[in-house]
Parts: C-alpha cells; structure tokens; sequence
C-alpha cells in the first residue's frame, strides 16, 4: 500500500468509539459516560477509558459477539496497536508495541497466564483461553511494570471472564447457544453456555469445541496440517456474603488434543523441504481455578480490597518425526504457576488516591524427553527446559493519584525481587536472584468535558526465565538452542503523548510513542553447527533498541444508526548494531481498519470493512533468516468483508458474511502460513 495513502489516511482517521449510539436526549455527561467504557487494568480502579493516563483499548461484550471467533487473541484483531501474528493454527499471539510473546504480561482475571517457559517470540498459550467465556478485554498499550510487574514491557492484555449476576432472592436462569460454520478452514464452533442462582449465590458453566479443518488460501491452495480440535469448560461460582462483600471460585479448563506446527511441516522461505514429517503439540491444555475475595466495606486502611488465590497448569507435550521417519521424538513440559496476590486502594481527603498491594508468584517446571530408535529402543535425551527448575517472584507496590482542579498526577514504584533456580549441577551459575525497582509517572490534563491530554513516562523490566536461561533442543528454521544462564535482565524506558476525546457521540484516541529497550534477549547464531547440520543458537542481551510509533483510532455513530470506525497504527523499530543501526526484529508493518455499519431496519444490520497492512521490508538480520518471513518482505494486502445480521426475534440472531470478498492472497507478517482465501461465514445465537 502507497505510504502517502496511509499517511493520509492516519491523518483523517485517527481516532476512538465503542458504543452505542447517542440518544438526543440524553446529557453531554451521559454521552460521555456511555462512549467511555470502564476498564480497571490500566490503574487496578474502575476508571473510564477517556479518564486514564494511559493507551488502552477495551473490547466490550457487544463487540466480542460481532468479531470472527476463534482462538482469543482473534477477538483483538482490529483493534489499535495490537497486530495478531500466527504461526500456525490453533496458535496465535498479539504483538503490541512491537514486542510478543513473553515482552507483554497476559492475564485473566487479573492472575498471570505468562509462565518460566513462555517464549520471548512467538507462543500458543493465550490461545489455551476460551474466548466464549469473554465479557471483556482489555489491553494496556506501552509499560505497566508497576501494576502488574515483569513481563509488562510493551503491554498488558487482561481478559475479563463472564461473571453470573442476579438482583432477585427467587431463582433465575438464563443461556446462551452458539454455532458457527466457515468454509476457508472447514471451521465448525460450537458453544453452550448457562447461568443459574439468585442474589446471594450465582453460577455460570460453560462448555465450547472447536473442529477446525484444512484451510484454503487466496491463491486456492489448500494448506496441509491446518487440522486440529479443541475442547473447553469453564464454572464460575459467585457467593454474596453481603452488599459490600463477595467470593468468586472459577475453574477453567482448554484441551487441544493434537495441533500440528504448520512451519515446520511445510517448506518456508530459504527452504526446499520441511524440518520434519510429524510435529504435534500432542497436547497442549491450561488447567485454571481461581479463588478471590472482594470487599468494599471500609477501614482505616482501605476502601476496597481484592484477595488472590490463583493456579494454573499449562501443559506442552510435543511428537514428532524426522523425514526420514527413522525415529520418533517425544517430551513432556508443564508449568506448575502460584499466584497470591493482594490490592487495595484509599481515597485520602477529597483529592488522593492510595493504590497499593503485593502479589507473588511460584511456577515450578516439569520437562523429560525421550527418543525412540527404528529398533524399538527408548532412549532418554536432555529435556527441553531443566527438570524441576523453578521461578519466584515477591513484590510490593504503591500507585498514587492527585488530583489537582483538571490536573491529575500519578506516581508509582514496585520492588520486585526474582529467584530462579535452573536446578542443574552441570551449570555454574544455576541460581540467580535479582532485585529491580519500577517506576512511572503520569499526568491528564481535562481541557473540557469531553478532551483530554496525557503524559506518561515510565520504566519496565523483564527477568530472564527458564525459556531464556536454560532452554535445550530444536527450535524452527533448523536451529538448535543452548543454554546461557549469564542473561541480564531486559528493561525499557518509554514515553507516551497522548489525546483522547468522548461526547457528540464520538470518542477518539490519538497516542504518539516511543521506547529504548536496553539489554533485548534475543535468539543469536553462535556460528556453530551440530552434528545434524543444525545452526546452534542461544539467547543472549544483543544492543539496544528503539521502537516508536502512532496510534489512532475512531469511531462515529450518526443518528440513523450508522457507525463509521476505523484505525491506523503505525510502528518502527531499529536496533543498534556493529554495523551501524538496523531494522529491530519483527516489528509489523503499518495496519488498520476502516469499516461502516448501518442499521437496515428493526432486523437487519450490515457491517463492511477494509483491514488493510502496508509492505514490510524492514527485515533485520535475524527476520532474514526467519523461514516464516519472505527475505524481499512481507507484501501488503487491502481485504474486504461483509457481514449481515438477522435479529429473528429478541432472543435470536443470524450472522451472514463473506470475509475476503475478492479472494486475496495474503499473510501477516512474521506468520507462519497464509491467510485464508474467501471465507463464507454463517452463525447463529439463541439466548434464553
């Protein structure tokens, strides 16, 4: 795509609105209220998006219900500063501000999904989250260290899960049933869903399976090893112990029984055969329960409080074979992740906020591999990860606000104190344990009742984990990992700009950035081979990096019931080199969407849109060599789609659609396969 289209295209689109349109007759202050949804990510309080010094986006209920619906980082697509890269199916990551992978902290609930082995690239966990369980999701764009500590370095994603309530003492049920069929992949999603209870005790359960078939591309080719399915449960128990007091139990359980690595069965660019004739995630699950306990009755210490009890076992076990066929591989990886946690937060005087808290963590991880030879003989081999290696944290952290006439100051610090043992005592140095201090600073200026400018600048930090540290064995692109358990911590330094608008039944987000990352871990050639022929590799702090960019977004509702959006976000990135600065790695190229959706009548509804991304062809040294990434670049694509809905009665809806009208071939760039060609989309809900 033309770079002055862009350009002109950021400069006439460059803002944001998610709700529904504005009544005549309601108050500007009402409008207001309405166009800026509550989030409570950004500050750990129930802030609306327009009142936060802070980049974010909220993905509301009503919008999850009308996006395609997948694996969970599906339903970020669209959305400003956030580029969903896929290296295969049944995987899928987002990539804010330029980082993936383990760079950005990813949570449900609020408790941690990040695990020692999450990978500083690309990864399949968050796609273990049942995105029919959703009620909404909120992303935190740029550092949020303070709040939510390591890993925050270029975001926060938090999924808020749905949660059962009812207002009446009599007992009261309500449901809901989802189908949905897409030709592209042979995709058949099915959910079903029940709430149940009263005032003082509520349920909600949950089940959802995925069949996910070949996919076609735009070119018409039909993609081996797209198949996989999925199987999902969620329950959550509410039990009201007073009007100012409640505990919430939830268990959540995701299943993908056998989900091939496209990448690595398929041949990339640079390659004249794939790496292997079988590799499974064979399977891949997240075990979740949740207990918290919330209280608004005040004390001399606080006025709210939230108490986290949280464990999650992620499960990565993988099969797989070599052309040859001669063996086969098996290994068996897991994470045992703690999470207790702690906030509160004090109104002093008429004008202070006090957010303070601690939380922890514990995650344990478990790793054995094993090869078995054409004779049938089993022969143990170095496990991926060290067995029984573990990662700590303990922090504590405080988060002031002051509010001054239209001005409000915030202020934070964390402590954070890591301990990681690789429990190995083939290694030197297997136990590390590293201190860190967190900082930001904000102001919101309100210039009037709808605008507002912010500042913030802040620092994040990431401890290396087990997956830095002492990861062994094969990765992609015929490579070969080595343990370095020398790594620095990674840290960034960022500063934000920012303008937002909500009222006139528009609200608009318009943010300039930029970042220094210091000590970047990234995966780098020794220069050695192994006895296979594969290229060792080993992760290590390379130069410094700059990444930095613009974020707008829009969306205008009329009064015929019309609603315009779009977004535009573009991100660059260069690092330092011997050679002299250079492209940083990945960084996605400038995308967005613009789009129209117009109320036919009291039935029907049409929405149509553009998602469009620009050519990337600032490949650093690393994206070269990247098999999933073409040497020339990535070309840009501009695809359409077109959605009907058919409201049938109050409680039941028909969803038509053809997405990639014109049938083009195209991928995200940094994914592992192409995207699908014409897709013919048909779903139907039924609430009762």
């Amino acid at each position: 795509m033309k770079k002055t289209f862009l350009l002109s295209l950021f400069i006439s689109l460059s803002v944001k609105a998610q709700v529904p349109t504005v009544d005549e007759s309601t108050t500007d202050k009402d409008s207001i209220e309405s166009l800026s949804p509550l989030q409570v990510t950004a500050s750990k309080t129930a802030t609306a998006s327009n009142d936060t010094a802070t980049a974010v986006s909220v993905v509301t209920r009503d919008e999850i219900k009308n996006k395609p619906n997948t694996l969970l980082p599906d339903l970020l697509r669209q959305e400003s500063g956030v580029y969903i890269q896929q290296t295969t199916p049944g995987q899928a990551i987002p990539i804010i501000r330029g980082l993936k992978g383990s760079g950005n902290v990813h949570l449900v609930d609020g408790m941690r999904v990040n695990t020692a082995f999450f990978r500083n690239a690309p990864n399949q966990y968050l796609a273990l989250v049942d995105s029919f369980m959703t009620s909404q999701i909120e992303v935190v764009r740029g550092p949020a260290s303070v709040l939510y500590g390591g890993d925050a370095l270029g975001g926060v994603v938090n999924v808020i899960t749905h949660t059962p309530e009812f207002y009446s003492p009599e007992w009261d049920y309500s449901g809901q049933l989802f189908t949905s069929w897409d030709s592209a992949d042979e995709k058949w999603i099915s959910h079903v869903g029940a709430d149940f209870g009263n005032n003082k005790i509520a349920s909600t359960i949950g089940l959802s399976y995925q069949d996910i078939g070949q996919r076609t591309t735009g070119s018409g080719q039909t993609l081996p090893f797209t198949a996989y399915t999925s199987r999902s449960f969620n329950n959550k128990w509410v039990f009201n112990t007073s009007n100012m007091s409640n505990w919430t139990f939830d268990l959540q359980y995701t299943h993908q029984p056998a989900t091939p690595r496209v990448d690595n069965l398929v041949p990339g660019f640079g390659e004249t055969e794939p790496e292997s004739l079988v590799y499974l995630f064979q399977p891949n699950e997240r075990q979740f329960a949740h207990l918290k306990y919330s209280t608004a009755e005040s004390t001399k210490w606080f006025d709210q409080a939230n108490y986290h009890l949280a464990y999650q076992k992620i499960t990565d076990n993988r099969y797989s074979q070599p052309l040859s066929g001669s063996r086969t591989d098996t290994e068996q990886n897991h994470s045992d992740l703690i999470t207790l946690q702690a906030d509160w937060n004090k109104t002093l005087g008429n004008n202070s906020l006090l957010v303070y808290g601690f939380d922890s963590y514990h995650d344990t991880i478990s790793s054995d591999r094993q090869r078995v030879l054409s004779d049938g003989t089993s022969v143990p081999r170095d496990s991926r990860y060290p067995d029984q290696s573990s990662m700590q944290q303990l922090a504590v952290f405080a988060d002031w606000h002051q509010y001054i006439n239209k001005h409000e100051f915030t202020a934070g610090l964390r402590l954070s104190n890591y301990d990681i043992d690789l429990n190995s005592p083939d290694i030197a140095n297997d136990q590390l344990s590293l201190t860190d201090l967190t900082w930001h600073t904000n102001w919101l200026y309100k210039i009037n009742e709808n605008d507002r400018i912010f500042i913030n600048i802040g620092r994040g930090f990431r401890p290396p984990n087990i997956f830095d540290l002492g990861q062994v064995g094969e990765r992609a692109g015929n490579r070969f990992n080595i343990i370095n358990p020398n790594l620095e911590p990674e840290s960034v330094i960022s500063f934000d700009l920012g303008l937002k608008h909500a009222g006139n039944g528009w609200q608009g987000e318009l943010v300039a950035f930029v970042s220094r990352y210091q000590d970047v871990i990234a995966s780098i050639e020794t220069g050695e081979v192994t006895n296979e022929g594969q290229h060792i590799v080993q992760s290590q702090n390379i130069n410094d990096v700059k990444i930095y960019g613009v974020e707008g977004d829009l969306n205008y509702y009329f009064e015929q019931g019309g609603h315009l959006f779009a977004n535009l976000t573009i991100t660059r990135g260069t690092e330092d080199t011997d050679n002299g600065e250079g492209p940083a790695d990945r960084i996605p190229p400038a995308f967005g969407v613009l789009g129209y959706q117009q109320e036919l009548n009291e039935r029907w509804k049409m929405r149509s849109q553009v998602r469009y991304a620009a050519t990337q062809d600032r490949l650093s040294a690393r994206d070269l060599t990247d098999p999933r990434i073409n040497p020339f670049g990535t070309g840009g694509f501009v695809v359409y789609d077109t959605h009907f809905t058919w409201q049938h009665s109050i409680n039941s809806q028909v969803r038509l659609g053809v997405e990639n009208i014109f049938d083009k071939k195209y991928r995200e760039h940094a994914s592992g396969l192409d995207a699908p060609g014409r897709n013919y989309h048909v779903s139907f809900y039924y609430d009762f």
